[in-house]
């Protein structure tokens, strides 16, 4: 320690002198200024300018098709998901029906063949490949699978949130290999168009992070993904001295799709240095996700077009994979003409609602279930509070749909063909349920909620209560057979499961106001009398085990319904005067 100290004093006085401590000090402080200036200027320098802007999404594909119906009009906006178009898929269906043939021939030449080898004791084992019927099997199988996949994708949905830019067909039309039958136009911008001076271009990155800034102070966080590979002049608008032209190479930096600035809004954008204190958004749509298990409760949001007329009680709904919407059902409808309403997964209810050609008349109704190109209806089956039994409160109904066209296949009165098959039932409790159906408000049959699988239909009980809390589902066995004889075998119809329902901390009385089917598992949703609790439970198809998953302090959950795409269960509340709609992740169930 000693040492250095003489050597501070050696250099002090012996090399600087005592004379010149002043100027030392003054030079070493002004180069110091001049090295953060280098600094400072320079990182300025680094700020490149650019245009936040958008890149035209146009719907077209690699073969001729055949336009059904245009959902859509030039400056229509339209949200992601929403349905632009609807093709034709007759010819592809013929080709199919083809390639069946085909199919069933080549098959049962290779079986007659082997069964011919197998009398006759001469079978050749070829190598893999070298079989000509097998390999036209193969070939065959696939351009099935081909044909199958473009039958699925006959529904052009939206991609992004945006503006229908042109529409180039009609209904009836068919279009060409790679025409453009659609435009649309991003609400938002997705990236910015920059450049980067050609004195700086060995200084940025491919996946370099940058900061994007506006001049209103709106700011996020890109990547670098481009950078050219020519150098070209910088346009007038984004150089620093109008008159004093530039020429740099040009960089593309994505942005994320949730950004505030506007289309062809100027922008600068830097490399970040420094210590972040405030995260900004990545552009990475992946980090936007929200984290595996969550509870998301909201409003739902419903277009004056359809409040203007009434105000829905959603009572029903079930995910319609073509539109990737929910159909929601209201046990209320003015004039009690039954309509479809439109939900995306963000609680948005779309302006226009669908018709169901043929059931001019429906009322109450509880729940709707799909299989395959089937949309069934189910009404309460009750009496009104009046005790009125309504033919149009006992109707079950079996709807044909044909993209975002249904039309009514059959119906029968339910209540009476339960109703029925209970009183001549073996069954004790089928006969108890068939005593309390008296059409009055203490004691009727009141079914909540339906569930189909193949040809097996369940029903969950909200009235009678045979047991406090107790929720009953019954099982009949053939639909088909339902609808062809309107009526119920007491062989067909039987009990379930009896479900023991206890909320903790409370001891309201638990009434059954949905359920859905779910692969392995029903889903019921239940809503308490006299005090302000809903819950989701779960049972069990094969065990029956009984499970609560979610409590709500707040009453009128009245719907639930699977998104097969994000394995999310969707449910919404009921109130006069406002819907609220919940999800729960696959990670929370």
């Amino acid at each position: 320690m000693e040492k250095k100290k003489s050597l501070i004093q050696y250099l002090m006085n012996e090399v600087i002198g005592t004379d010149n401590r002043f100027l030392f000090f003054s030079w070493s402080a002004a180069v110091g200024i001049i090295l953060i200036l280098g600094f400072v200027l320079s990182s300025q320098s680094m700020t490149m300018l650019g245009v936040a802007e958008s890149r035209e999404f146009q719907v077209s594909f690699d073969g001729p098709v055949e336009i059904k119906h245009v959902h859509v009009m030039p400056g229509q906006n339209v949200k992601r998901g929403d349905l632009l178009l609807e093709l034709n898929q007759t010819d592809l269906e013929l080709q199919l029906r083809t390639l069946k043939a085909r199919f069933d021939k080549l098959s049962a030449e290779i079986k007659l063949r082997e069964e011919i080898s197998t009398v006759t004791k001469d079978s050749v084992h070829l190598p893999e490949g070298a079989d000509p019927l097998k390999t036209e099997l193969n070939d065959t199988r696939k351009e099935m699978e081909l044909v199958e996949r473009k039958l699925r994708n006959l529904y052009v949905f939206a991609e992004v949130d945006g503006t229908v830019g042109a529409v180039n067909v009609k209904d009836g039309e068919r279009a060409p290999s790679f025409a453009a039958l659609v435009t649309l136009l991003p609400l938002q911008p997705s990236f910015v168009n920059g450049y980067v001076n050609e004195n700086l271009q060995s200084t940025i990155q491919i996946g370099q992070k940058v900061e994007v800034a506006s001049a209103t102070g709106k700011s996020v966080q890109g990547t670098v993904v481009s950078i050219g590979t020519r150098i070209v002049q910088i346009p007038q608008r984004l150089l620093r001295i109008q008159n004093l032209q530039a020429w740099g190479r040009e960089v593309v930096v994505k942005i994320p799709p949730t950004n505030d600035f506007l289309l062809g809004e100027k922008v600068s954008f830097h490399k970040p240095w420094g210590i972040k204190v405030f995260s900004t958004a990545e552009a990475n749509a992946e980090s936007l996700l929200p984290a595996s298990a969550r509870v998301v409760t909201a409003n739902l949001r419903y277009p004056t077009s359809i409040t203007d007329q009434f105000h829905p009680e959603i009572s029903g709904m079930v995910f319609l994979p073509e539109l990737r919407q929910f159909a929601l059902i209201s046990d209320d409808y003015p004039d009690n003409k039954p309509l479809l309403l439109l939900m995306n997964d963000k609680g948005e209810v779309q302006e226009n609602m669908l018709e169901i050609e043929g059931l001019p008349e429906m009322e109450d109704i509880e729940s709707v279930s799909l299989n395959d190109q089937s949309l069934y209806l189910l009404s309460s089956l009750s009496a009104t509070k009046k005790g009125h039994l309504k033919p149009g409160r006992q109707i079950f109904a079996k709807v044909d749909r044909d993209g975002i066209r249904f039309q009514l296949d059959e119906k029968l009165d339910m209540r009476l063909a339960l109703l029925n098959a209970m009183r001549t039932s073996p069954d004790a409790t089928l006969r108890d349920i068939a005593a309390h159906a008296l059409g009055n408000e203490v004691d009727d049959l009141e079914i909540e909620g339906h569930a189909i699988q193949g040809d097996i239909l369940y029903l969950a009980l909200k009235r009678p209560h045979l047991v406090r809390n107790q929720a009953i589902i019954l099982k009949v066995n053939s639909i088909a057979k339902l609808f062809a004889q309107k009526s119920l075998d007491p062989k067909d119809l039987s009990v379930f499961v009896r479900a023991d329902l206890k909320v903790p901390d409370s001891d309201a009385e638990i009434k059954v106001t949905d359920m859905i089917l779910d692969q392995d598992n029903f889903y019921l949703a239940s809503s308490c009398k006299g005090d302000k609790c809903s819950a989701i439970w779960r049972i069990g198809l094969k065990d029956k085990r009984v499970e609560l998953i979610q409590e709500f302090k707040v009453k009128h959950l009245e719907s639930l319904g699977f998104h097969p795409q994000t394995h999310d269960l969707f449910g919404v509340f009921d109130s006069k005067s406002k819907g609220q709609y919940i999800v729960l992740s696959a990670g929370t169930l």
